[in-house]
């Protein structure tokens, strides 16, 4: 049973249709934000990062950031800027402040 660990989680997507593969020569793909976090016991503590990917619908090839095309980066931005980092990534963190918060109360009383 694995306790911790990160994981990923998609945050948005966005069609470009004329954007050309590559490796396949096809016209037609998606660019994805995922969300990265760290996990304890599946509960989200926090957030490590967002991260970019584009998918062609042809050949399924998957690039990374680094390897995209200026219209795929353009959107990647963009993409970037609509989304928000969820609050829930950090309800462990909250969980745990709270039980330290509580507990300091309790000892004042």
């Amino acid at each position: 049973m694995i306790l911790f660990g990160r994981k990923d989680k998609l945050l948005a997507t966005r069609e470009i249709p004329e954007e050309l593969c590559e490796s396949c020569g096809e016209r037609g793909g998606i660019v994805s934000i995922f969300q990265i976090y760290y996990h304890v016991a599946k509960i989200p503590f926090f957030p490590l990062s967002r991260r970019a990917a584009s998918q062609c619908y042809s050949c399924r090839k998957v690039k990374v950031k680094k390897d995209f095309s200026n219209q795929q980066r353009m959107v990647s931005k963009l993409l970037k800027k609509e989304t928000k980092t969820p609050l829930w990534t950090m309800i462990g963190s909250c969980l745990i402040l709270i039980c330290l918060v509580l507990n300091y109360l309790i000892r004042l009383i």
